[in-house]
């Protein structure tokens, strides 16, 4: 009971990502932002798990490989691409996109890692793959094949190809290194490249915070003690117990939750296009994620 209660305040401090950083789009650039939320998310493991962390030194240093690509993807990659796309969308749209999450990832361990699935999981990211179309093209067949998609929304494929490619990652090695530690390591990783990242886009051409406002503050202060931290820590945590299958069926949740919260603070209208869209999304992701899965043999908190 303890994992799925984690999964879902997971998916709503997610959302709260999505509200927050729609605050800050316009005064923060995205690299930057992402930057900052990281450091927040190092200095904060750093002081409450410290002596943890020295304990399983040299297994990250044995895994640093894994360790990279987590930190590539699922820290840099994926909230870099996010923030970025909440400057042409809005926050429901966003998480709508990021819910096809569990179909792409099926999609990719297919693919490269030729696992097999059933029919129901194909027919799933079939039918998810219509409802991201529906939601891009705003129910229009004609602006579908006209391309003319809010740029936004493609963006956001970015971020949910991110976080897949992050999650298998995650579904292979993370059973396999010290819960905070590992979470440590891709923390300090992702830090390092996204600082370069942002340095060579975005602060050699001049472009830095623009307000420095007590609303921007505490966005940027918002994403890293919950998204950066709370949030990947009590995800790990709940996959420990329930798996990776059963917990991703939560992200079906995080359209909800976003709308909630958009309607709360940023009072965004929901609109026709969106329902459908949506509903079709989850139609599919329903069909990819109904299987059945526990646990990885050892994967345990440590």
């Amino acid at each position: 009971m303890r994992a799925y209660a984690l999964v879902m305040v997971t998916m709503f401090l997610f959302a709260g990502n999505y509200i927050v950083g729609k605050v800050a789009a316009d005064a923060v650039p995205p690299l930057t932002l992402t930057w900052l939320r990281t450091l927040i998310g190092v200095i904060l493991v750093t002081t409450f798990y410290w002596k943890k962390i020295r304990m399983v030194k040299r297994q990250l240093i044995d895994g640093w490989r894994p360790l990279v690509g987590m930190a590539a993807t699922g820290i840099v990659m994926f909230p870099a691409f996010s923030y970025l796309a909440l400057h042409y969308t809005t926050t429901i749209n966003a998480s709508i996109m990021e819910s096809l999450t569990p179909a792409v990832t099926i999609f990719i361990g297919a693919v490269f890692l030729k696992e097999k699935y059933g029919l129901s999981q194909l027919i799933g990211v079939g039918i998810s793959l219509t409802g991201v179309a529906y939601i891009i093209s705003k129910g229009s067949f004609a602006r579908l094949l006209s391309l003319e998609f809010n740029s936004g929304d493609l963006i956001m494929i970015g971020a949910v190809i991110s976080w897949a490619i992050y999650s298998t990652l995650v579904n292979i090695y993370g059973y396999r290194l010290p819960l905070f530690g590992s979470l440590f390591g891709i923390l300090v990783i992702g830090n390092v490249m996204v600082m370069i990242a942002a340095f060579l886009f975005e602060w050699s051409q001049g472009r830095f915070i623009t307000d420095w406002s007590m609303p921007i503050i505490t966005s940027i202060l918002y994403t890293g003690l919950f998204p950066s931290f709370l949030a990947l820590l009590s995800w790990n945590m709940a996959v420990a117990e329930i798996g990776p299958a059963k917990a991703t069926i939560f992200i079906n949740l995080l359209p909800f939750a976003t709308a909630i919260l958009s309607l709360l603070f940023l009072q965004e209208k929901i609109t026709v296009d969106q329902v459908i869209g949506g509903a079709i999304v989850l139609t599919g992701i329903y069909f990819t994620t109904r299987v059945k899965g526990g646990r990885k043999p050892g994967y345990k908190p440590r």
